[in-house]
């Protein structure tokens, strides 16, 4: 009798910890639609499920490919044993939380960081990848690390010394014991860092790329195609007006070397956003996303080339 309670009391407890883990994934699917209308996300169901249950959904890091979030947690929930659902926070827990992969892209040239450098260029979100192309044949995934190589390249060459910086921010938040939402903690040692070793810097360049779909992130302009650019001010900072005179006034000098290829300025604050972006330590802080996931290196490379014009003629107008 005893033993026939107990699994009574059992098979109630299984079927609230089936409700429990029902209702969580079906509310957590939803609010992570409804937070990514303009993302095209697809994340294996163990992921999405640890997700869910340990880190939300604010910062992932996984790969932005086609949709379908529902048919992941259709998967999740048809491999929970009705017998015994709890398992799944068992397999769970021996899986342990997400970690973040590394895509580190070493420095190919290390000697192009020069002496005396006016600009800073550094990866808050460090391996946020563009579209894979032929460069995957050669286990490189591009993503804004090569971006922050590739304008470098190009500042050197403008007669504009700049350094990139090569910390591997994946490896500093894994030593740090920091979740990916601290990122812009270790950004911000970073930066000051640099500052304080070379007087010489003006301008810090935070190159990141957008989540959102091709059609809004690319322009063509004389059949060559170019990824558009968004600048981000965080508008929770006594300082952020000076930085969003000079990203207002890089957006406008963009735009007038090519119609549209800046898609304005996004003004961020409140709940549920940083609202700052280590603007507040400089007045030349610059956020800029340099086109999105479904956009080639060599249409963020052309882009870079107007990007790099319109940085030296800022710099030459302020040194008059």
């Amino acid at each position: 009798m005893k033993n026939k309670m107990k699994l009574k009391k059992r098979n109630k407890l299984n079927k609230k910890i089936f409700l429990f883990v029902c209702i969580s994934l079906f509310i957590g699917s939803f609010f992570f639609t409804m937070n990514n209308q303009l993302s095209k996300v697809n994340i294996p169901p163990s992921k999405y499920t640890k997700t869910i249950l340990y880190e939300g959904n604010h910062n992932l890091s996984f790969p932005y490919d086609m949709n379908n979030i529902l048919n992941d947690v259709v998967s999740v929930l048809l491999n929970i044993s009705i017998k015994d659902p709890s398992s799944i926070l068992i397999d769970l827990e021996e899986e342990g939380p997400i970690t973040y992969k590394s895509d580190y892209i070493e420095d190919p040239t290390p000697k192009s960081n020069k002496d005396n450098p006016i600009i800073y260029i550094y990866n808050t979100h460090q391996l946020e990848e563009y579209k894979k192309t032929n460069t995957e044949e050669y286990s490189v995934i591009p993503n804004v690390l090569m971006a922050s190589y590739a304008l470098r390249e190009r500042c050197n060459k403008k007669d504009m010394p700049t350094i990139v910086e090569t910390s591997d921010i994946a490896e500093l938040l894994r030593i740090n014991n920091y979740s990916y939402d601290r990122s812009y903690d270790i950004t911000r040692d970073l930066i000051i860092s640099a500052r304080d070793n070379n007087k010489t810097l003006k301008y810090f360049i935070d190159l990141h790329r957008d989540s959102i779909n091709k059609d809004l992130t690319t322009l063509i302009n004389n059949n060559k195609s170019y990824a558009k650019v968004l600048f981000i001010v965080g508008l929770e900072n006594s300082n952020y007006k000076n930085n969003l005179t000079l990203m207002d006034s890089l957006c406008n000098e963009m735009n007038k070397s090519i119609k549209d290829i800046c898609r304005g300025i996004y003004k961020k604050q409140g709940e549920g956003v940083n609202g700052i972006y280590n603007q507040d330590i400089d007045n030349n802080v610059i956020l800029i996303e340099v086109g999105g996931v479904d956009n080639t290196i060599e249409e963020v490379t052309n882009t870079l080339d107007i990007f790099s014009d319109v940085l030296k003629k800022e710099i030459i107008d302020n040194e008059k």
